[in-house]
């Protein structure tokens, strides 16, 4: 009897020893489970390491992955000026060759300058044909006066937004289990609201990022091209046309007549009226002049010695 407890209590210090090694065994293999793969999401942490606030580490998007082997996200930019035989039909074979890659006329101008067409037009094309696109834009000028391109690498800045974006979607899991325990719990309404407040906060943050993210995955995905197009200058004519018909001369020599008569009956008028401002004081000089005249011939002329 005495030997039978005695194996029983070592039975069970041997169950002992081999529950424990198996959590020691199980521990790094749950710590494994942490690290991150790329394009895999992370499990949510346990309430244990919610309540001691423990931070998540988060996966990497497929994006992000992809970058790191080395494509980068280009935002290219090309300037071109061409010389062409005609505006029209240049325009004509640009819209068509967009439409050829799937793409679009984002902005298009058109001018005169003297008697000759102008045009500019901004091409959005798929920036995986770009190159082919800009060999046969060249194709259709007669001479490529200047060209120039441009690219901005916004990589970093869309992988700064995705990691952005996984915080605040993770900080509203967070939110929305934090404001399901409160209503469970039946808690104050102040509580309540005040988690709606951040979710809208958080919300409206995560829109702003996916926002951003939406332009530049847009931005890198078609090229712009903005064209100028300049036509062939037409030729001098050498012996300038003139037209002569007599009843034109006419009628502008009557006209210049009937512009004559109205300067001078315009000029009558004005003396007519304002021929007393004039006539009152030459009366008076001429009536004082007179009058000294007269008393000059009164007056004795004196006897000669």
């Amino acid at each position: 009897m005495r030997n039978r407890r005695i194996l029983v209590v070592i039975l069970l210090l041997i169950a002992v020893l081999v529950s424990g090694c198996a959590a020691k065994m199980a521990s790094p293999r749950e710590q494994s489970t942490g690290s991150v793969a790329p394009g895999k999401a992370v499990p949510p942490a346990q309430p244990a390491a919610e309540e001691a606030g423990a931070s998540y580490d988060y996966t990497i998007s497929e994006s992000q992955a992809q970058n790191a082997l080395g494509e980068r996200m280009i935002i290219t930019t090309v300037n071109m000026s061409l010389l062409v035989e005609d505006t029209d039909q240049a325009v004509a074979e640009l819209q068509a060759l967009t439409a050829s890659y799937q793409g679009y006329i984002s902005e298009s101008r058109r001018w005169y300058s003297g008697e000759q067409p102008y045009a500019s037009l901004t091409l959005r094309i798929p920036a995986g044909s770009l190159s082919e696109s800009l060999d046969r834009i060249r194709q259709l000028a007669i001479k490529v006066e200047s060209e120039n391109s441009s690219g901005e690498d916004v990589t970093e800045e869309y992988m700064d937004l995705d990691a952005r974006l996984r915080n605040l979607e993770a900080t509203e899991t967070e939110l929305l289990a934090l404001l399901t325990e409160v209503r469970e719990n039946r808690g104050k309404a102040e509580e309540i609201l005040e988690i709606h407040r951040e979710l809208t906060n958080i919300r409206g943050q995560i829109e702003t990022v996916k926002g951003r993210q939406q332009y530049l995955e847009r931005m890198t995905a078609l090229a712009t091209i903005h064209v100028e197009l300049r036509p062939k200058a037409a030729p001098a004519t050498v012996v300038e046309k003139v037209s002569w018909n007599p009843l034109v001369t006419g009628s502008r020599a009557l006209r210049a007549l009937v512009n004559v008569l109205r300067v001078l009956a315009d000029i009558v008028i004005y003396v007519l009226i304002l021929s007393p401002i004039f006539l009152v004081p030459a009366a008076l000089i001429w009536l004082l002049v007179r009058l000294i005249r007269r008393r000059s011939k009164r007056q004795p002329t004196p006897p000669q010695a």
